[in-house]
């Protein structure tokens, strides 16, 4: 076995004892390799459930690491406590630390894929509609996450997961490492979060972020779905907003709002940000409810 696919956890300890088929995840499904530099992560079947779950594993032990994913164990406790039917969110089943201090958790693993795997290299007009409703589905998520105190911070296409049902997309939100709990971290709570270059707000480098945050990373979402990725190549996502010539001058002026560098200029919630989107949408493909 190679080193990459080596597994770094003693499956005879518990909780993963109570696991079987533990291996890594697959990078089209994680976004880079086991030797990932903050955490690795491992899928695995549990022995009472059958259930697949998913590992998160810090990569070696670290103040910095454990912080991450320590504050996202919190904010998933959170989210399990206060949004327990909510199917947008992983069900956090265990936590802890490893003999030698790294920090785990283990949360369900979801059958959909990263929105990511759906964005190609060329723009498709086509599929404009589908792009909207998408954004739609993910702004509806991020209300009930904002309702609860939560900011994810580090949305971006790789950790918003995907698939279509019955025409309907269905949307889940993970990777809660970044996230802001106002009621832990307004109070002092120790929050230096890894972010994404273009997806991230510029502002959580240097101040507590509010929900604007997320409401910048969906419109740059939402411009990726459109633009494809070819947008991140060449500079920040709002002057390549402003300089494309190809988006429909309303939808420019709602992307624009989004992804404002100062937040004081973006849409001051995710849900109005959600109701500029269902509007143009309606103009487009008139006669439906959004």
């Amino acid at each position: 076995m190679s080193h990459r696919d080596s597994i770094d956890i003693d499956r005879t300890s518990p909780p993963f004892d109570q696991l079987t088929s533990i291996r890594p995840l697959s990078e089209d499904r994680s976004g880079h390799s086991s030797e990932y530099v903050r955490h690795r992560l491992y899928v695995g079947r549990d022995k009472r459930t059958r259930a697949q779950v998913l590992i998160k594993l810090t990569s070696k032990p670290g103040t910095i690491y454990q912080h991450n994913l320590t504050n996202e164990i919190a904010s998933l406790s959170t989210l399990n406590r206060q949004l327990p039917d909510s199917r947008h969110f992983p069900l956090l089943i265990d936590h802890g630390r490893m003999r030698d201090g790294r920090v785990y958790l283990v949360s369900t693993l979801f059958d959909e894929s990263p929105l990511a795997t759906t964005i190609g290299t060329e723009r498709m007009p086509g599929r404009m509609v589908g792009h909207l409703r998408t954004a739609l589905a993910v702004a509806t998520a991020l209300a009930e996450l904002h309702g609860v105190g939560i900011v994810h911070v580090d949305l971006n296409p790789m950790n918003i997961l995907y698939r279509s049902e019955r025409g309907q997309p269905v949307i889940r939100i993970v990777d809660f490492e970044s996230s802001y709990e106002a009621a832990r971290h307004s109070a002092g709570l120790f929050y230096n979060p890894p972010t994404t270059p273009g997806y991230s707000a510029p502002e959580v480098a240097s101040q507590a972020p509010d929900v604007r945050a997320d409401v910048f990373s969906l419109g740059a979402v939402l411009y990726t779905m459109v633009a494809t990725y070819r947008w991140t190549w060449e500079g920040d996502v709002s002057t390549c907003v402003d300089a494309d010539g190809e988006i429909d001058p309303e939808l420019k002026t709602i992307l624009r709002t989004a992804v404002a560098p100062n937040r004081e200029q973006r849409y001051p919630s995710i849900r109005e940000f959600h109701d500029a989107v269902a509007a143009y949408l309606e103009r487009i493909w008139p006669g439906r409810s959004w």
